[in-house]
């Protein structure tokens, strides 16, 4: 389901972007927040961990391959914590191929790293279906 941004909730829905690369994280924080999500974003796996409040967000918008720590190990350990969202795992070349095998849960999904903005778009957008249609 597509949900246009003036079908957005009135209260903006939490995203958390993990990205080790400043540039890209900037750009992608920037155009989540122009489609009124709210976005808090992160440059390691580390300082997402050490916040308590990502625990709310209803999305992980995370580059698969962090330095210190893979994508799916960080959705397992705040999930361990308690956090309840969907992620979303940028994945580079190769990486999705090594990590195939690995089972997410309901509501993940894996992407290319490349992805453009319009298609990330549509997957936060889809993961997050049920908390957009209830801004309605």
């Amino acid at each position: 389901m597509l949900v246009h941004a003036s079908h957005m909730p009135e209260t903006p829905v939490g995203i958390s972007l993990i990205d080790g690369d400043a540039a890209v994280r900037r750009e992608r924080q920037l155009m989540l927040r122009s489609e009124a999500f709210e976005v808090r974003s992160y440059a390691t796996c580390a300082a997402i961990l050490a916040d308590r409040g990502a625990r709310t967000s209803c999305c992980l918008v995370v580059d698969a391959d962090m330095p210190e720590m893979r994508g799916v190990e960080l959705v397992r350990l705040m999930r361990a914590r308690g956090w309840r969202g969907s992620a979303i795992l940028l994945a580079g070349l190769g990486v999705g191929n090594e990590l195939g095998g690995v089972e997410l849960e309901a509501g993940d999904i894996w992407l290319p790293k490349t992805i453009g903005d319009r298609p990330l778009l549509d997957a936060v957008r889809a993961t997050l279906g049920d908390q957009l249609a209830s801004g309605d």
